[in-house]
């Protein structure tokens, strides 16, 4: 993934209130992503909470 590991690079994140966020940090690009299919949107899901769950974890 591109924010993952020592050589990890900036993602733009759009916003739905103010300026687009600029970030580095994995979780926070995984809590972004939402799906408009509702099973693959579990999927997303999914995976933000294993992020989330590991970044509490380190």
């Amino acid at each position: 993934a591109v924010t993952m590991g020592p050589k990890g690079r900036n993602v733009i994140l759009e916003q739905s209130w103010g300026s687009p966020k600029i970030t580095k940090d994995g979780v926070t690009v995984a809590k972004a992503i939402e799906l408009k299919d509702k099973y693959q949107n579990i999927g997303a899901k999914l995976v933000q909470d294993v992020a989330n769950n590991t970044n509490e974890e380190a």
